[in-house]
């Protein structure tokens, strides 16, 4: 449990806006017990994962192209060469 001495003054403090009433319903009920709102909170936030850190956009752009690499065929027909491939001269299927 966090004391007063790991909380910055009242005065310097930000407030929260809690818009859900779900929430907020929950939050009085766990604060029977005699601990304030933000120790609540504040627990509960330590308790979540905190998200991965986001990977290195070159470090990962080298990978994709090495990836891209890898692939036998990196020219790509035109439509051009696909209908000649898939249609005759007269315009009938092959």
């Amino acid at each position: 449990m966090a004391t007063a001495a790991h909380h910055p003054p009242r005065r310097k403090q930000r407030a929260i806006t809690i818009r859900s009433d779900h929430a907020l319903k929950r939050l009085e009920l766990l604060a029977r017990d005699g601990r304030s709102q933000v120790d609540i909170i504040e627990e509960a936030l330590d308790r979540m994962p905190l998200p991965k850190p986001q990977s290195d956009k070159v470090a990962r752009r080298a990978r994709i192209e090495e990836i891209l690499a890898s692939v036998p065929k990196r020219q790509y027909p035109t439509m051009a060469e696909i209908d000649a491939e898939l249609w005759d001269e007269d315009g009938l299927p092959r």
